[in-house]
């Protein structure tokens, strides 16, 4: 619909505050790079790249330019003479971006640019695709189901679920402070508990769950039967006996290698099944079978109303 490819059922679109909705593709000013890349396969790297400076009429020594410019920023100059179907995935996918960036466009719309790739070559492209994006200083809007090549490419995230807007913010912020357990943890893997809260001394609460005593920062407007939140990747293990600060103790169910993390399944009385992803190097030594003291700071408890269909529900994606 930002592209000027499909008529929006309601409401207006407005780009830079100019109104497009009804205006033709051709004439909106935005780029859109399909997840296909859909390049042209009669034509060159270079004859890709020069498509859209052609049809508005350039002349030629102002596209050569242009073309150069851009081929050098992708790397592929040297490929300028290449067809698509001589090249790498990796590098079609930066010709189509060559592409779109030469179009010279207000907004770049990409369509899940790296979903072909392999994961080392999605990993490498991604910090790419920002720095090419942040140097042309164009306004892009990329669409991924990737959570973190979003939190990586974004300065400011927005989630979607349902057609609806769920959350909108700095990456970061979105991360750190999600306003509800679906967008927790849709951005990364969660732990919830249902727990009582009770007012402590210096903006923390106090929560009973499963017989356990856990502090957690306050959120205004919480207080009561709450639902308690925390990232796997912030809880760590140590051994039972030298178990110390704030966190449960449990048996490791299930041990996962993942390279630079460990994923563990703890059992926790009173709580069920618990989620621990610390780093290798901190929990080599934990086995399935081992009994364990999981960590769970204190700041990292995030708080939220306990959803009214129950949490499975409120976590459930599409």
């Amino acid at each position: 619909m930002i592209a000027g490819l499909l008529d929006p059922d309601a409401g207006r679109i407005l780009l830079d505050g100019r109104d497009v909705t009804r205006m033709p593709a051709d004439v909106r000013q935005a780029a859109f790079m399909p997840q296909t890349y859909s390049l042209f396969p009669h034509l060159t790297v270079w004859e890709n790249t020069t498509f859209s400076p052609q049809v508005k009429g350039w002349s030629e020594s102002d596209r050569d330019v242009l073309a150069r410019e851009m081929l050098s920023m992708v790397h592929l100059i040297d490929r300028r003479e290449a067809f698509p179907r001589e090249l790498s995935g990796g590098m079609q996918q930066r010709c189509a971006l060559a592409r779109a960036l030469a179009a010279g466009s207000g907004v770049l719309l990409l369509d899940e640019p790296l979903r072909a790739l392999d994961a080392r070559l999605r990993i490498e492209l991604r910090s790419e695709l920002r720095s090419l994006i942040r140097h042309v200083g164009t306004t892009a809007i990329h669409v991924t189901h990737d959570q973190e090549e979003a939190l990586v490419v974004a300065d400011r995230i927005a989630v979607l679920r349902n057609g609806e807007l769920v959350e909108v913010g700095p990456a970061e912020y979105v991360y750190s402070h999600p306003a509800s357990p679906f967008v927790a943890n849709f951005l990364g893997e969660m732990n919830f508990v249902e727990a009582e809260s009770f007012p402590a001394d210096g903006g923390a609460v106090r929560l009973v769950v499963g017989g356990t005593n856990l502090m957690a920062p306050a959120r205004e407007g919480l207080s009561g039967r709450v639902l308690a939140g925390i990232r796997a990747e912030v809880c760590g293990v140590l051994p039972q006996e030298w178990g110390a600060g704030q966190g449960v103790e449990g048996i490791v169910k299930r041990r996962l290698f993942m390279g630079r993390r460990i994923s563990l399944e703890i059992d926790v009385p009173g709580m069920g099944l618990l989620k621990a992803k610390p780093l290798t190097a901190n929990a080599r030594w934990a086995k399935e079978g081992d009994a364990v003291f999981m960590t769970m700071p204190a700041e990292h408890i995030l708080l939220f109303p306990v959803p009214k269909g129950g949490v499975a529900a409120a976590l459930e994606v599409e």
